[in-house]
């Protein structure tokens, strides 16, 4: 079966694509055979430092991807049947980039409810938007700024943001304004030369990581609380505070359902063919974010 392997850590370009021997059903596993899966910043930094995260995903070779959607193709005698052909969001951090997956553990296993596709499922970035909403509820500041408003977890957080009653004034780049525009057509966009002057206090919701950008906003706001889900550190920034997602099944369920509930929209942009994993990951990582970009064997 296609597999695609980092085998070093040249980046991008080291990745090959494989065959490998399909994976053994267990008692307590079930197979999955995947569609699509989506490009994640996690595996392109892996794949050029070992040490870009602290998880353990730098044992080479490695299958990259954490989780994506598929459809049951066998269940083990000690997992419920009734997975069988139901079509699901499996996590495993062993990897998904392979046609067929072993997930052996419940919790990381979803079945889609039939109105939500499986590019819609592996679409999904929910979590780290969720971290941040969780930093603005408990937050009393007056004012909301996201910087990278426009990006799949910006966009995310917006829409869980929708019966927030305080202002919130989302940045992005100028090119970005149109994109944004059409997809949040009852906010008003910003670059952060044309923010409005606000008056009490603000929480800034820092999606981008430019430490330039935080300082000028840090010295026009009033003494902002700044929490980033990309810069650790910022020893000049007072009020500063790194914050991550953590997994959670629970969550997982949530977002599922409010996906067909149609309470959260997935945002596409684009579907590479297995076979162009790389020109995928390149695409992702070195154009204008405009949603999510995915990589299926059926694409």
């Amino acid at each position: 079966m296609k597999t695609v392997l980092q085998t070093n850590f040249n980046g991008i370009d080291g990745l090959s694509i494989e065959d490998t021997a399909k994976p053994t059903l267990t008692d307590n596993g079930v197979l999955v055979k995947m569609a699509v899966m989506p490009v994640s910043p996690t595996d392109w930094k892996l794949e050029s430092d070992a040490h870009a995260t602290n998880e353990d995903l730098a044992t080479l070779p490695r299958v990259i991807g954490i989780q994506g959607a598929g459809t049951v193709i066998a269940v083990g005698k000690n997992r419920d049947q009734a997975l069988l052909n139901r079509r699901v969001l499996v996590v495993n951090p062993a990897g998904v980039y392979q046609e067929v997956v072993l997930s052996e553990n419940p919790d990381w296993l979803y079945p889609l409810a039939a109105n939500v596709s499986n590019a819609d499922a592996a679409a999904l970035s929910a979590g780290t938007s969720w971290t941040l909403k969780q930093a603005i509820d408990h937050s009393h500041a007056d004012n909301i700024v996201i910087t990278g408003a426009n990006s799949v977890i910006g966009l995310t957080l917006l829409q869980m943001l929708a019966d927030e009653h305080r202002p919130i004034y989302p940045i992005v780049t100028e090119a970005s304004k149109t994109y944004f525009a059409s997809q949040m057509p009852h906010l008003t966009a910003y670059t952060n030369a044309d923010l409005p002057t606000l008056t009490g206090t603000t929480i800034v919701l820092d999606i981008v990581g430019k430490l330039d950008l935080l300082t000028d906003l840090a010295a026009r706001l009033n003494q902002p609380e700044i929490v980033s889900i990309v810069l650790m550190q910022a020893p000049t920034l007072a009020n500063f505070k790194f914050v991550h997602d953590e997994f959670n099944a629970d969550h997982y369920r949530y977002f599922l359902q409010t996906l067909a509930d149609g309470k959260l929209t997935a945002i596409i942009n684009k579907i590479f063919p297995i076979d162009q994993t790389k020109e995928a990951q390149h695409f992702a990582k070195e154009t204008h974010s405009r949603g999510r970009v995915l990589v299926g064997f059926t694409a």
